[in-house]
């Protein structure tokens, strides 16, 4: 992988870690652990982590963040 996706990759786990913690409220911990991009930069799967919340506190936080993507 080149640097310039390793960088963008970092930017953005870093970007979307802030704006879920700014415009969300949840009761759990949410972490952004890492972000795939596609090579011409069009598309990126963000994998989170959900501390705290029991399991289907969990479900409901992954549900609720798939609605508001954009």
């Amino acid at each position: 992988m080149s640097q310039r996706l390793l960088r963008i990759r970092e930017l953005l786990k870093r970007e979307v870690g802030q704006a879920i913690s700014r415009d969300f409220d949840f009761p759990a911990l949410v972490t952004v652990n890492d972000v795939d991009l596609a090579p011409d930069l069009r598309n990126a799967t963000v994998f989170i982590g959900v501390v705290g919340g029991g399991d289907s506190g969990g479900r409901g936080i992954v549900a609720r963040l798939n609605r508001n993507h954009g």
